[in-house]
């Protein structure tokens, strides 16, 4: 298979022409920026409408569905006979399993207690590990908050940096649009106020 080859990057070669893509830079993330709160706002207005409509028929739907249930709670076993759902004017109706959920031992109310307990089971068998999740990770950002406190270092930033933990930084191009410039303020020559002698 043929290598493909990467389109040469081209650059400004003179600072008018650096200018030039600077603005059209600023001109296309402005398009952006407006085409997407556009859109954003089009898709609140479609959202809020479909809301609009929908509501009634929710609620209905929902009054339907807890009729239903009280109905086949009554004439389900009649009509279902030995099953738990049938198929009735184009609708599957009547009882399913619901998904397998876990109950603790009676008298075990914390998930924490449990825990222990599948813990013991882990440590006479380890086969059995996968009966534990465990997820263990850095909280970079607090650790890069404890870095970088240089005033007051507590002994747990001493240790960090004993272990030689470090803050990589690093400089990266940007570009932001500038603020805009506040006008000089006007000056107004004001008349010095005239000084009038006291006349004894």
């Amino acid at each position: 298979m043929a290598r493909r080859k990467s389109k040469p990057q081209t650059a400004p070669s003179t600072l008018p022409e650096a200018i030039a893509l600077i603005e059209r830079y600023l001109v296309l993330e402005h398009e952006i920026a407006a085409a997407v709160a556009e859109a954003d706002k089009a898709i609140a207005a479609i959202q809020a409408t479909r809301d609009e409509l929908v509501a009634p028929f929710g609620a209905e739907v929902e009054n339907i569905f807890l009729q239903l249930r009280a109905w086949w709670s009554v004439a389900g076993p009649d009509i279902a006979k030995d099953r738990k759902s049938i198929e009735l004017a184009g609708a599957n109706i009547g009882l399913r399993m619901t998904p397998g959920k876990l109950k603790n031992p009676k008298g075990v109310k914390k998930d924490a207690d449990a825990v222990l307990l599948v813990q013991a089971i882990v440590a006479t068998w380890p086969g059995a590990k996968e009966l534990l999740r465990t997820k263990i990770e850095l909280e970079k950002k607090e650790i890069v908050k404890r870095l970088n406190v240089t005033t007051s270092v507590c002994p747990i930033t001493l240790r960090l940096r004993e272990l030689g933990f470090t803050v990589a930084q690093g400089d990266e191009f940007f570009i932001d649009r500038a603020a805009p410039k506040e006008a000089d303020p006007d000056v107004v020559d004001v008349p010095e106020p005239e000084i009038v002698e006291a006349r004894p």
